[in-house]
């Protein structure tokens, strides 16, 4: 009877939460690449990849365009569920770096037109920012790392191995 117990309970072990990172490298919307605090699961939110800073997901993704030229986009989310937190900035400031290449490029995430963002946030608040990257090369392997205050704390939410093709949202 014990032994039935046990089994009956590890599908409920083996889907919880763990100690551990994990990636599935076939699978590169789910990695895993910042991890601040004991939240580190990994989560499939289809092209954005994901940084956990502290109670919050901060996602990052492509828009990739030859005609208006590529950028790049930050959503902030709080970890326990899928919703949008808006905050009180007006920007992000961050940096990106190309694999194998020093040179860093700078950044400047600014709100993201009112209809891109949720319906109802307050003024002068946002949760999702978007950077111009003229620069920037969809094949290529980059680090982004983006500053942002939380709970009243700068902290660094910082994306490696970010192949902007592979996490575009959007490509034309």
């Amino acid at each position: 009877m014990r032994r039935f117990a046990m089994l009956a309970l590890f599908p409920l072990i083996a889907c919880g939460c763990t100690q551990t990172t994990t990636t599935n490298p076939a699978t590169p919307t789910t990695q895993v690449v910042a991890i601040e605090d004991d939240h580190d699961h990994d989560h499939d939110r289809g092209k954005k990849l994901v940084a956990h800073l502290g109670k919050h997901h901060v996602w990052l993704t492509a828009h990739l365009s030859s005609k208006s030229g590529h950028e790049l986009d930050v959503f902030v989310e709080a970890s326990n569920e899928a919703k949008a937190v808006a905050l009180p900035l007006d920007k992000l400031r961050g940096k990106a770096t190309k694999a194998g290449d020093p040179k860093e490029y700078e950044l400047t995430f600014e709100p993201a037109p009112a209809g891109e963002r949720p319906a109802g946030e307050a003024a002068g608040t946002c949760s999702h920012f978007v950077a111009k990257t003229p620069w920037l090369t969809p094949a290529d392997v980059w680090t982004v790392i983006v500053e942002v205050e939380l709970e009243g704390r700068n902290r660094k939410a910082t994306w490696k191995n970010f192949t902007p093709k592979v996490f575009a949202h959007h490509e034309e």
